[in-house]
């Protein structure tokens, strides 16, 4: 079930759904399918559980195809534009995959039921993260792993390059191709959301603990692996 809180975002999403893709490529130099990569070759190297993962805002699964390389038993992946599902069902049809239209303030899934949970580029999208840590954690198994791939705010002159690039380039360019002032939506979200600091004490007031925090780039994009406090 998707929050009424969340139905305009997802009405959105599926307005950029078709160009969503090859949007996110460009405006990162393909470095997003690095990132990606690196949280699969981080499970492996530490040997994290993977039989039972959920992609959640797995959009058009770019990061659900990277976790079907771990072999899990089943693979969950949950968001709340139809047509992003659809376009994912597209890309891949394997035994254990399921979708599911759905959000994170309220999963339809039993308690402690998932060994790894990942969610890229995605939360800073969600009206009530608390909420949905919430929800996380009572899904999330007592030894698992929640991984967090996300653009954060940053800082000085940093920040000032970013929003140039991102407020007014790509939300130009993404705007145009894509037929929808949906770029322009996502340089607010960065906008409005945590620095990558801020997120970790977000994180820890609500049970969870950073294992490890990778720094992709300038501290802007960064992956967080969380276990529960």
């Amino acid at each position: 079930m998707i929050d009424k809180s969340q139905e305009k975002i997802s009405t959105m999403f599926d307005e950029i759904a078709s160009s969503y893709d090859k949007l996110n490529h460009l405006f990162s130099a393909n470095m997003d399918k690095s990132w990606r990569r690196d949280i699969i070759n981080y499970i492996k190297d530490n040997d994290i559980n993977s039989n039972y993962v959920l992609d959640i805002a797995c959009g058009t699964g770019d990061l659900t195809i990277e976790l079907v390389k771990l072999e899990p038993v089943k693979i969950t992946a949950i968001d709340i534009s139809d047509k992003m599902l659809s376009l994912l069902k597209s890309k891949i049809n394997i035994k254990g995959l399921s979708t599911v239209c759905a959000d994170a303030h309220d999963l339809p899934f039993e308690d402690e039921y998932f060994n790894l949970i990942t969610i890229g580029f995605g939360i800073r999208n969600f009206e009530n993260p608390e909420k949905s840590f919430s929800e996380i954690r009572r899904v999330l198994k007592k030894d698992g792993i929640l991984v967090i791939l996300e653009i954060f705010k940053s800082r000085g002159f940093i920040n000032k390059i970013f929003n140039v690039y991102f407020g007014k380039l790509v939300s130009f360019i993404g705007n145009k191709i894509s037929d929808s002032s949906a770029y322009s939506y996502l340089f607010k979200s960065v906008d409005a959301f945590f620095s990558i600091d801020e997120f970790l004490e977000v994180c820890k007031k609500n049970g969870f603990k950073a294992e490890h925090c990778r720094n992709n780039f300038f501290k802007i994009v960064n992956t967080v692996y969380l276990k529960k406090d």
